[in-house]
């Protein structure tokens, strides 16, 4: 005798997905979303994602859980404060969503998140609160052509834009000539990025992270389903002083220093950051090219030497230049601010040639470029995959399941 089974939608999570004349469902579950901080905004969308069921989110955040945090931030308890936000905002979305992957990494974005976990990606979100960190996360997302949004707000105001590299502008093309030149001093000071008073930080509302962080959900589902009518190029500004809603065509400029694309990555199961050297992908590179003086651009400028003018004392840090903080460039001896000596590529003659790349704060899954005469080669760590969950570890979406997408959503 033949059983009826009777579906009960009241015991389907994601019923509301599956009904959708917006989003694809399979489309949404199989998404590996990265938010890059996960404060105020950062809480707010990894809620909407969860809600949505997304495949797996990747959180990078350097701070930690303050009580001050607690008015605007879903996630965060008292119980919490001192521990890494990105630690907390796992715990409760796995705690909310048991489907979603949460892979947390705590530090800043360019030490956390190679270019090879980048282009992995389906949703990328800028939930950052420094000009200096969304340069860089947008100069990572043109490298591997990846679509991102950045949010920000402050008291009653928001903005959400969305850039997709090689078609629209980008962050840096908004950029004014003062906003270049004052990034430009924070990374300069001996090769030190100071640290910043933290006392003036923007004050913002929860009611506002909930409109801020939907409407970026919103904006990037809608890119990732290949919607015409995206904010992709255009800038939402909200006033919700006046009921007010307006955007702008972000315009961009051809001859912006953030446009530039990796070319063909080779995929190397046998490189991995903790055991591979520069001198290893430099062998690989001749092997392949017989191409001479060669280098490996590490895609960061390292710490070498910190040395003091006064009493001629030094260390050897082999850090970031981001991660370095104002107390450590100070000497330890006579307390004057030390001279950083840094360097960003690598040749098989150098010291540096024979130390694994992590130690010099190449992340796991980075892609390096290497280039001698008349040769350009990109190498991603892909030996770094088996240390990720197989929800990141599957292959990228190929551009023909885009396009199928495409129907899904209401243009």
């Amino acid at each position: 005798m033949e059983i009826l089974k009777v579906h009960d939608r009241s015991r389907d999570r994601y019923h509301a997905l599956t009904i959708s004349t917006v989003w694809d469902r399979d489309r949404v579950r199989q998404s590996r979303a990265l938010i890059v901080g996960v404060g105020a905004l950062g809480n707010e969308v990894a809620k909407n994602l969860a809600m949505m069921g997304v495949s797996a989110i990747v959180a990078v955040d350097r701070d930690t859980v303050e009580m001050a945090n607690l008015t605007r931030s879903i996630f965060f308890r008292e119980s919490d404060h001192g521990r890494p936000k990105v630690d907390c905002v796992a715990e409760r979305v796995r705690e909310f969503n048991p489907d979603v992957e949460v892979v947390t990494r705590h530090g800043n974005l360019e030490d956390q998140i190679g270019l090879g976990l980048l282009r992995r990606m389906d949703l990328v979100f800028s939930c950052l609160d420094s000009r200096l960190a969304r340069r860089s996360l947008n100069r990572m997302c043109e490298q591997v052509g990846k679509n991102w949004v950045d949010g920000s707000m402050e008291d009653l105001l928001g903005e959400v834009s969305a850039y997709q590299p090689g078609t629209t502008a980008c962050y840096e093309c908004t950029l004014s000539s003062v906003d270049l030149r004052n990034l430009a001093q924070a990374t300069s000071c001996r090769g030190i990025a100071l640290e910043r008073a933290q006392a003036g930080k923007v004050p913002t509302t929860s009611t506002m992270g909930s409109i801020v962080a939907a409407l970026q959900v919103q904006e990037a589902l809608k890119m990732h389903h290949g919607a015409a009518r995206s904010l992709a190029g255009k800038r939402l500004i909200i006033n919700c002083l006046l009921n007010d809603f307006d955007t702008v065509i972000l315009d961009r400029k051809e001859n912006c220093m953030g446009h530039f694309r990796l070319g063909q990555v080779t995929e190397v199961s046998e490189f991995a950051a903790s055991s591979t050297t520069a001198l290893d992908i430099l062998q690989r590179f001749r092997d392949e090219t017989s191409a001479v003086n060669a280098y490996v651009n590490v895609g960061r400028e390292i710490v070498t030497e910190l040395r003091c003018m006064q009493c001629a004392t030094a260390e050897r840090p082999l850090r970031t230049v981001r991660s370095i903080r104002e107390s450590e460039a100070i000497c330890p001896t006579c307390g004057q601010l030390r001279v950083a000596e840094t360097a960003h590529t690598i040749t098989e003659g150098d010291e540096l040639a024979r130390t694994p790349l992590s130690e010099l704060g190449v992340p796991e899954l980075d892609i390096l470029e290497v280039r001698g005469e008349g040769a350009v080669r990109w190498y991603e760590l892909t030996g770094d995959l088996a240390r990720l969950p197989e929800s990141l570890r599957s292959g990228m979406q190929s551009k023909d399941v885009l396009q199928e997408a495409r129907g899904a959503i209401t243009q």
